[in-house]
C-alpha cells in the first residue's frame, strides 16, 4: 500500500486518498473484478490510474467520449506518464504508430473507443501487448437500462475472453440498482463486487424554482450566490443568447458548446477555470473531465430528461465540499414539454426507416453497399433540409445505433488532411500540364512523408505563407485537385460521424427489434416520471428524492435544500410541513381564493401556515392574482 501512496504523491501531489479510493485500488491490485460507483467529482480516474501504475504493463481504458480521452491523455502526458488514444477519425498510419507505441514503447495507458476495441485488427494487435488492467469508463453505457446505452460496449466481454486472468474495473457516476447488476453481468464479473459511495452531497443545496421569467430569475440567483457558476441549456444557440444577456447585465459570462473548435473551447474553459469568466453558459458538452472545485452554483434553464443527467451535471457544484447550490428553473410549459420528450425520443418505426433511407440516399450509397464507411453527420442541416424536428432525427439515429445498424461518434475533430490518390505517372503528367498548381503539389510531396499510402496532416496557412499566396487560394487549389482526382482533401472539421455497420438495404427490408425499442421506451418513461416527481414534489427533501432513485435510503433529510430550509424556518417536522403543503395544494387546485376564505378553509396555526406560504411563493408554486387572490401554479 505504501507504493500506491507514493504514486499518488509523485504524480498527483496528494497525501491521502478520497473516501473509497484506497479500498477500490486495493481490490483491483488483488486481481478482483471491481465496479466503482462514485458520483461526479468522486475521483474515478485515480481508481484505475494508480493501480495501473503500480502494476507492470499497459492499462486499456474504454471510453465513449473522444474529448474526454484527449483530455486524460494530455493530463497523463503532462505528468510524464506515457499514454495514447485511438478512436474513430484517426488515419491508418497514425493508428498503427500509436498501437506500435503501446506494444513496444513502454506506454502505460491506451484509451480506446468501444467501436475500435471491437475490430479484429485491434484484437490481433492487443495480443502482442502486455495488458495488466482493463478499465471501462462510463460503464452504464453497457446496459440497455442505462440512460446512455451504447451497443459497442457489449463487445467488451469478447475482449475479456482474450485477456485471461486480467481484472476489469468498471466506473460510473450514475447507475440505478438494475443497471449496477446489468454492468457486472455484461462484463462477465467472476463475482459481484461493488464499491458504492453515498449519493448524498451534504454541502449541495438542491432548489427547484417555478418562475414566469427565467432570465430575471437567473439574475436574481447570481446576485444572491457569489462565485463561479455554470448555466446549462439545451442547445447551442441558447448558450450564446444567455451569455450575451448576462454580459448586458454586467455579469461576466461566456458560452461553450461542442461546435466550437478546440482552441476556442480550451481558451473559454481556461478563462472560466481561472475565474476570469464568472459564468459559463453551456450545453451538456461542458464539464466532462473538468476538475474545478470552487463552483458555487449550477443553474439548469431547461429540464434534463433523466435524474441521471441532472445529478451528474448538478454535481459539478461544490466539489471543494463548501456550500454550493444546484437550481432548476421551471416555467409552466416545461412540464408539458417534458411529456413531449417521450415521443420525440422514440419516434415511430416508419420515421426511423425514413431517416435511414434519406440520409444514406443523400450520401449516394447504393443498396447492398457501404458497410464500414463513415459519413459526417450535421443533424441540424439534414433535419432542416427534410423539414423535420432535429430532436426526432437524432433519436432515430440513436435507435438505429442501438439496433447495431450504424454507429455514432461524438465530434471527430482533426486538422486538414491530404492523400495523393493519382498514380505517379498521372501525377507527373498533371504537373506538366497545370503549372499554376505545380508549386502546391511539389510542396505537399516534399513535406508529407507517406502521402501516397495514407492521409497526412497539412496546414493551409503554413502552405500559403511558404508559397506567398493567400490561405483562401490554397484551399481553392486543394479543392480543384480533389475534384480532378489528383488528391483527396479533407478540410479541418469537428463533426459527429455515422459509421454504417452493414450494407445499406431498402427501407422496406430494414429489420428493427420493436420489442427492444418498446422496453427502452418504457424505461425512459420511468425516468421522465422520476424527473417530474423531483420537479413537482414540494413536500419531500430534494436530496432524498434524488438518492432514492439510485437505490439509496438516506438516514435523514439533507436540511439544506429549498424544502428542508422552508420546513426548518417554520419550526415544523417533515410530516407537519408535508401535510400543510398538501392541504394548501388541495384547497387551491381548482380555483383561486381570497385570503380570508383561504385561511378559514385551512384553519391552521397562522405562523406555520405563513412560513409555508412564503416558501411556496418563493418557489413559484403559488402566486397572487391582480385582485389579491391566492392561486396554485399548475
Amino acid at each position: 500500500m505504501s507504493t500506491i501512496h507514493s504514486i499518488l504523491k509523485q504524480y498527483w501531489g496528494f497525501d491521502a486518498f478520497r473516501p473509497l479510493q484506497e479500498e477500490i485500488i486495493h481490490s483491483v491490485l488483488q486481481g478482483n473484478d471491481t465496479l466503482a460507483l462514485l458520483p461526479t467529482g468522486g475521483g474515478k480516474s485515480i481508481c484505475f490510474q494508480v493501480p495501473a501504475l503500480a502494476k507492470e504493463g499497459l492499462c486499456i481504458v474504454v471510453s465513449p467520449l473522444i474529448a474526454l480521452m484527449k483530455d486524460q491523455v494530455q493530463n497523463l502526458n503532462s505528468k510524464g506518464i506515457k499514454a495514447a488514444a485511438v478512436f474513430s477519425g484517426l488515419g491508418v498510419r497514425e493508428t498503427d504508430t500509436l498501437l506500435n507505441n503501446c506494444t513496444y514503447g513502454n506506454y502505460r495507458f491506451l484509451y480506446i473507443s468501444p467501436e475500435r476495441l471491437a475490430t479484429e485488427e485491434f484484437r490481433t494487435r492487443m495480443q502482442q501487448m502486455k495488458v495488466s488492467l482493463l478499465a471501462v469508463d462510463e460503464a452504464h453505457c453497457i446496459s440497455q437500462w442505462g440512460y446512455d446505452f451504447r451497443p459497442p460496449y457489449l463487445r467488451i466481454a469478447e475482449v475479456r475472453e482474450q485477456l485471461k486472468n486480467i481484472p476489469v474495473i468498471a466506473l460510473t457516476a450514475t447507475a440505478t440498482p438494475k443497471v449496477v447488476e446489468d454492468i457486472q453481468e455484461k462484463l462477465l464479473f467472476r463475482k459481484r463486487n461493488v464499491f458504492r459511495k453515498s449519493f448524498v452531497r451534504a454541502n449541495l443545496s438542491y432548489v427547484v424554482r417555478q418562475t414566469g421569467n427565467k432570465e430575471q430569475a437567473l439574475l436574481d440567483i447570481l446576485a444572491k450566490v457569489n462565485g463561479s457558476a455554470v448555466v446549462y441549456v439545451r442547445n447551442r444557440k441558447k448558450t450564446k443568447n444567455f451569455s450575451d444577456f448576462l454580459n448586458r447585465h454586467n455579469v461576466k459570462a461566456d458560452f461553450y458548446h461542442a461546435g466550437l473548435d478546440t482552441d476556442t473551447r480550451s481558451r473559454k474553459q481556461e478563462e472560466w477555470i481561472k475565474n476570469k469568466t464568472r459564468v459559463i453558459c453551456c450545453t451538456n458538452a461542458f464539464g466532462m473531465g473538468i476538475d474545478k472545485p470552487d463552483v458555487r452554483l449550477v443553474v439548469h434553464m431547461d429540464l434534463p430528461d433523466s435524474p441521471e443527467a441532472y445529478f451528474q451535471e448538478a454535481g459539478r457544484a461544490g466539489r471543494d465540499e463548501k456550500k454550493a447550490f444546484a437550481v432548476q428553473l421551471v416555467e409552466s410549459n416545461d412540464l408539458i414539454s417534458l411529456g413531449e420528450k417521450l415521443n420525440d425520443n422514440f419516434p415511430e418505426t416508419d420515421f426511423v426507416k425514413e431517416v435511414y433511407e434519406r440520409f444514406f440516399s443523400g450520401q449516394r450509397i447504393a443498396y447492398h453497399a457501404g458497410a464500414n464507411e463513415s459519413f459526417d453527420l450535421d443533424v441540424g442541416a439534414f433535419s432542416s433540409a427534410q423539414q423535420w424536428n432535429p430532436v426526432r432525427v437524432l433519436s432515430a439515429f440513436k435507435i438505429l445505433e442501438q439496433q447495431k445498424i450504424l454507429f455514432l461518434t461524438d465530434g471527430v475533430e482533426h486538422g486538414s488532411q491530404v492523400r495523393i490518390i493519382a498514380s505517379k505517372d498521372v501525377l507527373y503528367k498533371f504537373q506538366v500540364e497545370h503549372k499554376t498548381l505545380e508549386p502546391l503539389l511539389k510542396f505537399i510531396l516534399r513535406t508529407s512523408e507517406g502521402v501516397f499510402e495514407d492521409y497526412v496532416k497539412t496546414d493551409e496557412t503554413t502552405i500559403a505563407s511558404r508559397l506567398k499566396v493567400t490561405t483562401d487560394e490554397v484551399i481553392r487549389q486543394l479543392t480543384v485537385l480533389d475534384k480532378r482526382n489528383i488528391l483527396s482533401y479533407r478540410p479541418s472539421k469537428n463533426k459527429p460521424q455515422v459509421i454504417l455497420l452493414q450494407n445499406r438495404v431498402p427501407k422496406e427490408a430494414l429489420r428493427l427489434d420493436e420489442k427492444f425499442i418498446a422496453a427502452r421506451k418504457a424505461d425512459y418513461e420511468e425516468r421522465l416520471q422520476a424527473m417530474r416527481q423531483y420537479l413537482t414534489d414540494n413536500k419531500t427533501c430534494r436530496t432524498r428524492l434524488l438518492v432514492q432513485y439510485f437505490g439509496e435510503t438516506p438516514p435523514q433529510d439533507c436540511g439544506i435544500c429549498d424544502v428542508c430550509v422552508a420546513r426548518k424556518r417554520a419550526g415544523m417536522s417533515a410530516k407537519e410541513f408535508s401535510e400543510i403543503v398538501y392541504r394548501v395544494e388541495n384547497v387551491l387546485k381548482d380555483c383561486a381564493l381570497e385570503p380570508q376564505i383561504f385561511y378559514e378553509k385551512l384553519n391552521l396555526k397562522r405562523e406555520s401556515l405563513n412560513t409555508t406560504l412564503e416558501y411556496l411563493l418563493e418557489a413559484g408554486r403559488i402566486t397572487k392574482t391582480d385582485e389579491g387572490a391566492i392561486q396554485w401554479v399548475k
